[in-house]
């Protein structure tokens, strides 16, 4: 086995008891499972979520919520990207509920749905200062344009023929997790945005739906932003993405491979390609069976590290598509000068992320490491890296 990840469901358990700990009654969880569940594994994951209660999932695109109904998850599937038209029709047979992003999209939406022998479900998203997807909502004509769409839904149905179940509606912080100067007063203007809306929508006389806008980083930052439901993915995996507002949840995955080769090296010999490390001593190169094409951030070539038999061992040479290496030198010294058996041999475990003795490397560390973010090094762990389940 090359390279495997290994996934503990009882802390993912905590977690969400952690989550829901800090919610009112009245507020569902959303589970994020989008991405492969943030590198997790969707169906092995949405499941262990539905048997611990969840009924809301959420995920980027309709592919896959059929992953995740043909594994057998039951309960809402919302799609929060754009869907195109065309896959109405699959939507409605899978039951999967779609986001509407515009006025046009909502008609093209409806026009595709009306030949379906089911309502088509859709949440409205609503664009308060993200600025990627969502009917605009500043001006009384841009609120308008909401209205209308719920008005077009219900007009219809009261006819006896609903096309459209408009079931909830939503927004996306782009700050809420950030404390840099001018988040908070960002995320608070997406929020008044967003409960203008609703308010707008109250005078109308119109039931909204589900009402969602906070994500991980505003959970437990933002109270008043919680409403009917809030998005779970970063705390859910165990990450805090707002360092000022932690809830004590812990990482659920760890990702390991195994040493393949060892060998000493000469000053001068260099290692791996373009010769990005030359040796100023002889040193010992332990290769390790991963790469970039699992995942693993060629960015980290050089400056990032594996734990070894409780030892933090730097990553040297450029990072290949299937393998890596690292320095073991200090190990082997160490083993060597007091007959200690944690010598890295062939079979050796490596941790990726995870715990090695003392020593524990997260996401964010080697996203830190690599000029990123902890949701891309997860959701990037190729597919061909074994998931298991404990």
């Amino acid at each position: 086995m090359r390279t495997w990840l290994e996934v503990d469901l009882g802390l993912v358990k905590k977690n969400i008891e952690t989550v829901k700990s800090t919610l009112p009654e009245s507020c569902s969880i959303i589970a994020v499972v989008k991405a492969n569940a943030y590198g997790h594994g969707d169906a092995k994951m949405a499941l262990a979520l539905m048997r611990l209660g969840i009924k809301h999932f959420a995920v980027a695109c309709i592919d896959e919520a059929a992953q995740l109904r043909n594994a057998g998850l039951q309960g809402e599937i919302i799609v929060l990207g754009y869907t195109d038209p065309a896959d109405v029709m699959r939507a409605v047979e899978m039951n999967v509920t779609l986001a509407c992003v515009s006025r046009s999209h909502f008609k093209e939406l409806f026009a595709a749905a009306q030949e379906a022998e089911k309502p088509l479900k859709i949440h409205i998203a609503v664009n308060t200062g993200m600025n990627r997807i969502g009917f605009d909502c500043r001006t009384p004509e841009q609120l308008a344009r909401i209205s209308k769409s719920y008005a077009a839904a219900q007009t219809i149905a009261d006819h006896g023929g609903k096309v459209i179940d408009i079931c909830g509606i939503f927004s996306h912080f782009s700050s809420s997790d950030d404390t840099s100067e001018g988040a908070e007063p960002y995320t608070m203007l997406q929020l008044e945005r967003f409960n203008m809306v609703l308010d707008y929508l109250a005078e109308k006389g119109i039931e909204p739906g589900l009402r969602h806008i906070s994500n991980s980083g505003a959970i437990g930052k933002y109270p008043q932003a919680r409403f009917d439901a809030v998005r779970c993915g970063a705390l859910l995996y165990g990450y805090n993405t707002a360092m000022d507002a932690k809830l004590p949840v812990e990482p659920v995955m760890e990702w390991k491979t195994r040493v393949t080769c060892v060998r000493t090296i000469d000053k001068g010999d260099a290692v791996s390609y373009s010769r990005h490390f030359i040796a100023d001593k002889p040193t010992v190169i332990a290769t390790l069976g991963i790469g970039y094409a699992d995942g693993l951030s060629r960015a980290l070539s050089n400056k990032g590290f594996v734990l070894i038999n409780g030892f933090k061992v730097p990553i040297v040479g450029n990072i290949c598509m299937d393998q890596m290496m690292v320095d073991v030198t200090e190990i082997q010294a160490l083993a060597d000068a007091h007959s200690i058996p944690f010598g890295v041999a062939r079979g050796t475990e490596a941790v990726i992320i995870g715990r090695s003795g003392r020593l524990v490397q997260t996401a964010d560390d080697i996203a830190e490491a690599c000029g990123s973010c902890m949701h891309e090094v997860l959701s990037t762990i190729g597919l061909r890296v074994e998931r298991y389940y404990k």
